[in-house]
């Protein structure tokens, strides 16, 4: 998305904001093994291949530099969807600085996704206010409206199992497109030239 973005900056104006996804939503607070979690989801032939790091998820990992390991922990995501929330609500500007840090803490660096600990040394490295956000991330309304929020997406697209990107357009064109995974560049591109194009015809 953001190679896309860069290669229109001069014709367009992107706004990314994260909402919920529940990827890890079944994963208790004390974590679960990741080839466990993928069995549960996937089958036995995934799990497998997780296990031994094979799988789009680990191509992408290398190519990012990331360097998932098969044997990490996952947590359940309610309190970093939270966190994001309060980021988009008090500082737009830093989710998605936030969003990688989770993202990297989560899947490459040993971190536990629903650790308060780590909620908290991310949001103060984006400059949030920690106290503020724990307040927030612990409040039983907001972790509603979260859940809710996800549920209402979800229940418009289907259900996919993977995290989804919603793509609108503010201006002429009434359009909302939904894609799950990895989006290829040249189709955000794609897009991005037939919006522009419609765009700006009377």
């Amino acid at each position: 998305m953001e190679t896309a973005t860069l290669q229109y900056s001069d014709r367009a104006q992107f706004f990314v904001c994260w909402q919920p996804y529940f990827l890890f939503g079944s994963v208790p607070d004390e974590g679960m093994p990741f080839v466990d979690w993928m069995r549960s989801m996937m089958g036995e032939h995934a799990a497998s291949k997780a296990e031994n790091g094979q799988g789009r998820l680990f191509e992408l990992s290398d190519e990012l530099g990331l360097n998932i390991d098969p044997k990490r922990q996952l947590g359940n995501s309610m309190l970093s969807h939270c966190l994001l929330d309060f980021a988009g609500r008090t500082n737009p500007g830093v989710q998605t600085k936030l969003a990688e840090l989770l993202f990297k803490g989560n899947l490459a660096d040993g971190e536990l996704i629903s650790d308060v600990g780590f909620l908290m040394r991310s949001a103060e490295t984006v400059n949030l206010d920690k106290e503020a956000a724990l307040i927030h991330i612990q409040d039983a309304s907001v972790q509603e409206a979260v859940q809710l929020s996800h549920d209402k997406a979800v229940s418009e697209i289907g259900t996919p199992k993977l995290p989804f990107s919603v793509m609108t357009s503010s201006r002429k064109v009434e359009l909302k497109l939904a894609f799950a995974g990895d989006i290829p560049t040249s189709t955000l591109t794609a897009i991005f030239d037939k919006l522009l194009e419609v765009d700006t015809t009377d």
